[in-house]
């Protein structure tokens, strides 16, 4: 039994026996003898024995009301503790009432969120049923159109004839003494940039017996903070005895100076301020390191001893191409002579930088030029192409017959290594030159480049 019973069960027994004690007093007074009026109390033994006896009820029944009255007192003592104790009851029974509502009430509230989550999880999963029937279709959509468009070009007789099967084969080795291979290929798939890197040797190169004269390079400029890819084609002078090696030289040169001058690049072209000046100064500088590099190809054989820079002329333009996901790609393109920077946009191409505007400096050739460098600061969207190509393939490029037979295999989606330097190769009537490109893909992030197709 609880304190609180205890407590009660005393409190009616004290109450019991006070009211018997007070219904003994009761009787006691109503048996007490009737005094005689003091005029008749003798002073006989017997009287006196019953006033002592009567003395002694007396002081029995004063003890007995002291007794009755230490009684109360006491009850009255235990009323007030059980009253106190009754009022904490009540206060810890509201407490635990208010408490058992609070539960009460957050186990509606709990019972309510998993209601909702459990609406939320089927909303997930409807949603992502939706999204991967979207995607379901979207990919049947494009194996659709890709397997159609790849029929289309199969049947199609365009300006070019149907697809090649091989790029255009040499019927004899050149001569000389700075042959090279006949055609050369590279490329990368650099996450959301994918490069592509041919040159192959002209109609009438192959005609007469003689090298190529192109050289193309793909580098990565890791001197630069920033990931910088840079890319260059050198095409030499058709007159030049080393023009080839020239053009190699000039290449491999290009990325040791631009190694060398790394850091400055890298804070003229992506810092806060871009300082052109400092930019076109140390463009010059570079290209002067170049220049320099390529005189030691035929160093002594000019009149004199010194270096013959006829032998080594060669026109050099090169891209640097900040790497990374971006919906706007920074470029600096650059470069000595009349190779041409296209871009191919919306299936159409333009030509977005020559080294040289006016007819003048599209003549200039490194070594003897180099210090009159021009630049441009250029962006890309994703699904732009960039081509850094030698005269020969920008002309085959703009081209009203050539141009779109190129767009429609480039635009959207990059080529394997084999089949990009077939379509570089493809036997096409043009001005015979030597064809050197170098095609860059932009598809703004890496989850949207599309994977090589054949």
């Amino acid at each position: 039994m609880t304190t609180t019973t205890w407590l009660i069960i005393l409190l009616v027994l004290s109450v019991v026996a006070n009211v018997a004690l007070t219904a003994q007093l009761t009787a006691r007074r109503r048996t007490r003898p009737t005094l005689l009026p003091s005029t008749t109390v003798a002073d006989s033994p017997q009287t006196l024995r019953e006033l002592e006896s009567t003395r002694l009820e007396l002081d029995q029944a004063r003890r007995a009301a002291e007794h009755a009255t230490g009684l109360v007192q006491g009850r009255d003592l235990e009323l007030g503790r059980v009253r106190g104790l009754l009022a904490q009851t009540r206060a810890e029974a509201a407490d635990a009432a208010a408490a058992a509502e609070e539960a009460f009430s957050l186990r509606k509230e709990r019972e309510e969120l998993l209601a909702r989550l459990r609406e939320l999880e089927e909303e997930v999963r409807r949603r992502s049923r939706e999204r991967d029937d979207a995607q379901t279709q979207a990919l049947t959509r494009i194996h659709e159109l890709e397997r159609r468009l790849a029929e289309a070009e199969d049947s199609a007789e365009g300006p070019l004839g149907p697809e090649p099967l091989s790029p255009a084969i040499p019927r004899q080795l050149p001569v000389g003494r700075d042959t090279t291979a006949d055609s050369s290929v590279d490329g990368a798939d650099l996450g959301p940039v994918v490069v592509r890197a041919a040159s192959a040797r002209g109609d009438r190169a192959r005609h007469e017996g003689e090298h190529r004269r192109d050289a193309v390079l793909l580098r990565f400029a890791e001197e630069i903070p920033a990931p910088t890819l840079l890319s260059a084609v050198a095409a030499g002078s058709p007159r030049g005895r080393w023009s080839q090696s020239a053009a190699d030289r000039a290449c491999r040169s290009l990325a040791t100076q631009v190694g060398r001058y790394g850091e400055g690049l890298g804070r003229a072209l992506y810092g806060p301020d871009g300082d052109d000046g400092a930019l076109g100064a140390l463009l010059r500088t570079a290209l002067q390191g170049v220049a320099h590099s390529m005189r030691l190809v035929t160093r002594g054989e000019g009149p004199g001893g010194e270096a013959d820079d006829a032998a080594i002329e060669v026109a050099l333009t090169g891209l640097l191409t900040r790497l990374g996901d971006g919906r706007e790609r920074e470029h600096l393109a650059f470069g000595v002579g009349d190779g041409a920077l296209l871009r191919l946009r919306d299936g159409e191409w333009s030509t977005v930088f020559t080294p040289g505007d006016a007819a003048p400096h599209r003549t200039l050739r490194m070594p003897a030029d180099a210090a009159r460098v021009g630049w441009e600061r250029l962006t890309t969207l994703p699904g732009d192409v960039l081509a850094v190509c030698s005269p020969p393939m920008a002309e085959l490029l703009l081209r009203d017959d050539a141009g779109p037979w190129f767009a429609a295999r480039w635009a959207g989606r990059q080529p394997y290594l084999t089949s990009f330097l077939s379509e570089v190769n493809v036997p096409v009537r043009s001005t015979g030159g030597d064809r050197s490109v170098v095609c860059l893909w932009d598809f703004g992030d890496a989850r949207e480049a599309r994977s090589a197709t054949p």
